[in-house]
């Protein structure tokens, strides 16, 4: 049974190998088509021979974009999978990898974002805690501008602004339109309390806990939401 499972794979490689070799000598077969037929315009005036190169070298940078769209694929799967297995440099790496094929996607640059917010954690120096920081805050940033609809990218701000930076004020801003977004999402009205209470505004934090008590949350959460008010209350007395 292993034999015939092992030559099965053999001869799946095979003709993967096959077929990857056929795509490249018809890639070569095209560009030499597409050579003589420029030499064939250029020196005879032939508009049509011209045109249809066009069409010859779409093609092939139509092959290339479609292999770089699932190269990039493939980083972000793994940088995802770095970041469940809290590996931050590793996911870091694979985002900034994907991010050289997609430069411009709002997710990958959140992705990044987020894996420095974590690489904070374990900075040895001043330094580099200020430098992880920064790109994180660089690169959130970047995803909200492409996509300023997404709740995520504001509540990662206001994360890194309130509970790494201590700027509660930016906080808040970010937090409140990741809330007027998603209004009925537990861990924002869990951020936004944390970050009234920081900045001194009890009573607001309190509203935000209550809402949490309104949802179907679990009984585990209502509790831990019915001790940080009792928490709070009692500080005020």
């Amino acid at each position: 049974m292993k034999e015939i499972f092992k030559y099965i794979i053999l001869i799946i490689c095979f003709l993967s190998v096959m077929s990857c070799n056929k795509q490249v000598f018809r890639n070569r077969f095209n560009l030499n088509r597409a050579y003589n037929l420029y030499e064939k315009g250029k020196n005879e005036d032939d508009d049509k021979a011209l045109l249809e190169i066009t069409s010859t070298y779409n093609d092939i940078i139509n092959q290339k974009v479609y292999a770089q769209d699932r190269l990039a694929a493939v980083y972000r799967v793994l940088a995802e999978r770095s970041l469940v297995k809290q590996q931050y440099v590793y996911s870091a790496k694979y985002f900034s990898e994907a991010l050289k094929i997609l430069p411009n996607s709002p997710y990958l640059r959140y992705g990044l974002g987020i894996s420095y917010v974590n690489l904070v954690e374990s900075a040895d120096t001043f330094e580099k805690k200020s430098n992880f920081m920064q790109r994180a805050e660089n690169n959130i940033t970047f995803a909200i501008s492409k996509d300023p609809n997404n709740a995520n990218y504001y509540a990662a701000l206001a994360s890194l602004k309130g509970l790494q930076q201590e700027n509660y004020d930016e906080a808040f801003e970010n937090i409140k339109k990741a809330v007027e977004i998603s209004p009925d999402n537990v861990d924002y009205l869990f951020l936004l309390a944390r970050i009234q209470y920081s900045r001194g505004n009890y009573k607001e934090a309190v509203a935000a806990y209550r809402k949490i008590l309104n949802m179907p949350v679990e009984n585990s959460i209502k509790q831990t939401v019915l001790n940080n008010i009792n928490q709070i209350i009692g500080q005020q007395n």
